[in-house]
């Protein structure tokens, strides 16, 4: 036998790393069919095989969902949105700028003022003319008209007589009807100001927004209702709440507590009294790992309390996070 040609070869001296999963071709197939399915998988095995690094190594090439998960408050409940990566913080920052609008310089319009001061105008001078009346017949019966903090009341000499009486109590629930109606007026002109300067704004994120209109309409409202009634809002307290951003979905707990599973409500000290709202929601790993994987070892699960939590959450698709601990 002759050899035509000879050459050196000399093997690579670091060979390329194995893919995960090398030689586990079942199991392999088996975390795919988990994939496709949403469901859940389990690496079993002795311990120092490296299972929890080859499966991160695996799922980091993974594309999974970057939606943002969003809390918004409806009442005394929380409503969860999922809205594409980006369009979390971009309805955040629509509601505040919102809210910003809704401020008292918002009343001190001079068309706003000036609607203001014909109404209540019109109304005094019926009150007025109710009281020139009734202190007019009281002096020709010798009486005198007093208005204090207590009210209307007649001071002379002598009983008051029946008819005098009568027209002392129709007078004063007559005037007090006068000053409802002018509170009333007020409260529907300053409802309506401000809805005319509030609602475009709101519509417009509406449109925007359109998964998020029945939380929209009910921020509205609830300005609206404030304007009529001069009340003081906690504009924190009508926030969303943007729990998980766009980013990594591959998440690994490596304490899986109650607290750090499912997030929790803390508190907040106001006027000396504990109270807590969405704004001061933690997000848990099941909240950043919306769309994406959740990596847990099941021992510790078991051992921190947290299975009858997690085996309920995934039954009933729903994560609570834990009430507030003062």
């Amino acid at each position: 036998m002759r050899v035509s040609a000879l050459a050196w070869f000399t093997p690579p001296t670091e060979p390329e790393p194995a893919p995960p999963f090398f030689g586990q071709e079942r199991a392999l197939k088996a975390l795919e069919a988990a994939f496709r399915q949403g469901g859940h998988g389990y690496l079993v095995g002795p311990s120092g095989l490296g299972k929890r690094k080859r499966l991160l190594a695996y799922l980091q090439d993974r594309p999974f969902s970057k939606e943002e998960l969003v809390y918004l408050p409806l009442g005394e409940e929380a409503f969860p949105l999922l809205l594409p990566e980006g369009q979390g913080q971009a309805l955040v920052e629509g509601v505040e700028a919102l809210l910003a609008e809704f401020t008292p310089a918002l009343f001190r319009e001079k068309g706003f003022l000036y609607a203001k001061s014909l109404v209540e105008a019109r109304h005094e001078r019926e009150a007025e003319a109710l009281l020139k009346a009734l202190a007019e017949e009281a002096e020709g019966l010798g009486f005198t008209l007093l208005e204090g903090e207590e009210g209307l009341q007649l001071s002379g000499k002598g009983p008051l007589p029946p008819e005098l009486s009568a027209k002392l109590e129709e007078t004063v629930l007559t005037y007090l009807d006068v000053r409802q109606r002018a509170q009333a007026e007020v409260a529907a002109l300053r409802r309506g100001f401000a809805e005319r300067f509030l609602l475009p704004k709101a519509e417009a994120l509406k449109a925007r927004f359109p998964q998020a209109g029945r939380y929209l309409d009910r921020i509205l409202e609830t300005l609206l209702r404030a304007a009529a009634l001069e009340e003081e809002l906690l504009l924190e307290h009508l926030l969303p709440r943007l729990l998980v951003e766009g980013g990594e979905r591959v998440v690994y707990e490596a304490n899986p507590t109650p607290e750090r599973l499912f997030g929790h409500l803390e508190y907040e000290a106001r006027d000396g009294v504990l109270s807590t709202h969405l704004g001061l929601l933690r997000p848990g790993a099941l909240h950043r790992a919306t769309g994406g994987v959740l990596v847990l070892e099941a021992h510790r699960v078991w051992e921190l309390g947290s299975y009858p939590l997690l085996k309920r959450a995934l039954a009933t698709g729903e994560v609570e996070p834990l009430a507030p601990r003062p």
